[in-house]
Order: C-alpha cells, then sequence, then structure tokens
C-alpha cells in the first residue's frame, strides 16, 4: 500500500509540474518507488533493460536528475565513484555492510545539535549534513 502510494505521489508530483509521463519515465519511477535497496544507475539499467528494450543509462540518469529535482528522490554519494538512489522518505540515516556493501535505512533524530553548534562555531550556514555508519550485517557475519 505504501509503495503504491509513492508511485501515485511520484506521478501527481511530475504530472503538477507537466513532466510528460514516458513508458521509461514511469518504469522507472516505480523501480524507485518500490526498490528496497538503494540501487546505482548500472543497477537501475540491469533490472529493467530486460522491460524496455530501448533504455538507455543516459535516459535512467535524466530521470533521475528529473526526480531528485522535484523532490522524489535522494542521491546518496557514499564516497563512491557512482552514486546511490533510494526514494524520499523521512529523514533518515543510513547504515553500510564494510563488506557486501548493502545499506540499510535507520531512524534517529536529526543531530540539529551538531550543525548548531557549529553554526556558533565556524560561522557557516550549515544546510545538511552527511552521516553514515559502517559495520558488518548479519549475513556477512
Amino acid at each position: 500500500m505504501i509503495k503504491q502510494h509513492r508511485i501515485q505521489k511520484g506521478f501527481e508530483v511530475l504530472k503538477k509540474n507537466r513532466i510528460r509521463m514516458t513508458t521509461q519515465r514511469l518504469a522507472i519511477l516505480e523501480y524507485m518507488a518500490t526498490s528496497e535497496s538503494h540501487p546505482t544507475v548500472d543497477e537501475i539499467y540491469k533490472d529493467l533493460q530486460g522491460l524496455l528494450p530501448g533504455l538507455t543509462i543516459a535516459t535512467i540518469y535524466s530521470n533521475l536528475k528529473c526526480f531528485k529535482k522535484y523532490n522524489l528522490i535522494n542521491e546518496l554519494s557514499f564516497g563512491e565513484a557512482c552514486s546511490r538512489f533510494e526514494w524520499a522518505t523521512a529523514f533518515h540515516y543510513h547504515v553500510r555492510c564494510k563488506l557486501c556493501g548493502k545499506i540499510v535505512d535507520f531512524y534517529y533524530p536529526k543531530l540539529t545539535q551538531v550543525e548548531e553548534f557549529v553554526n556558533f562555531k565556524t560561522g557557516y550556514n550549515v544546510t545538511h549534513h552527511l552521516f553514515e555508519l559502517k559495520g558488518i550485517c548479519p549475513e556477512c557475519l
């Protein structure tokens, strides 16, 4: 039910902004809205190419850029060469397995005190922060 709501929300946001809903855009939107992982562009391509023979990496990048512009997805870099993407949900953090790379979301109060401290100490206007935990997942243990 939640995943169907995400798809509907994404569809409405794009329609409201007069973004044409192509077959490929809809497939990528549905994929992102229902994904439990944090896929890379290559993973999205691999998973969808059988359904959409004309799909290209460039098409995926341009659609993800569009979704990001309208705050439907988040881009996560984790210091890797290629970004990972996730559906934009409530604020949360990530823990990543340092052996297999699996990423799991977890919710914890936002570290606003840290941001406020940095604002005070440095004069910077901190707009966001990145916080990643690494460990070994239960499957790799």
